[in-house]
């Protein structure tokens, strides 16, 4: 049973260090230019914002425009905008997209330009398209690679989803507090010297108990000894 309540700690603390990795990622002092010039930065909304990371040549991404272009003008609590990388991973240069994205006609979708790459590394961005939750405060906290419907981006903003993954975070973060609390870690000691103390204890037992049976086993085999050589005296 101590065992298993050992278990359980070691994986909650490994639980905590990926939250952790998540919460480092931050993205409130990246900041790029659309395809008009205009100057964007994550968390100065106050908004938690839904990001697609995706390129022109690639026919899944093209096929999700509209879905993304008609959920950025819906009245809703979360941003949406869109990344390409301009002359970088088989994109079109920068002035070539600009061009090519226009003859589009999408009025909604904000397209912003990483043109070092520099967010895609941040996020280890591999495949597009990908989508990324991010934070009122501009902390990435969820990098989803793969195709989502529109559907699908609504529910990861839902209240519910919302409050479930801060309930969750917050658990663990109550837990790893536990785990660091001098009164837990006395407790984990103490029965960590328990288990010490009667695993010493049952060894002395069983030491104990071999010799008692070593001795009784010795004293049987000289009793029959001495009867038989008395045996053996008393025929002659």
């Amino acid at each position: 049973m101590k065992g298993l309540k050992k278990l359980f700690l070691g994986i909650m603390m490994l639980l905590m260090g990926a939250v952790a990795f998540g919460a480092e990622m931050d993205l409130s002092k990246v900041t790029l230019k659309d395809v008009n010039g205009v100057s964007y930065s994550f968390g100065k909304n106050g908004k938690p914002t839904y990001v697609k990371f995706w390129a022109s040549w690639c026919p899944i991404c093209l096929s999700g425009l509209e879905d993304i272009d008609n959920l950025s003008k819906e009245k809703k609590d979360f941003e949406v905008v869109t990344v390409v990388s301009p002359g970088l991973v088989g994109e079109k240069k920068t002035e070539d997209f600009k061009k090519w994205y226009k003859s589009l006609e999408y009025k909604n979708i904000k397209v912003l330009l990483d043109e070092k790459g520099e967010l895609s590394k941040i996020l280890n961005v591999r495949v597009y398209p990908t989508s990324v939750v991010v934070n009122k405060a501009g902390k990435a906290e969820k990098v989803l690679p793969g195709h989502l419907e529109k559907a699908e981006i609504k529910k990861l903003f839902s209240s519910k989803m919302m409050m479930n993954d801060k309930g969750m975070k917050d658990t663990m973060m109550k837990d790893n507090h536990m785990m660091n609390d001098g009164k837990m870690k006395d407790n984990m000691m103490k029965d960590d010297k328990m288990m010490n103390d009667n695993m010493m204890k049952d060894d002395k037992m069983m030491n104990d108990n071999m010799m008692k049976d070593d001795k009784m086993m010795n004293d049987k085999h000289m009793m029959k000894d001495d009867k038989m050589s008395m045996e053996k005296k008393t025929s002659m």
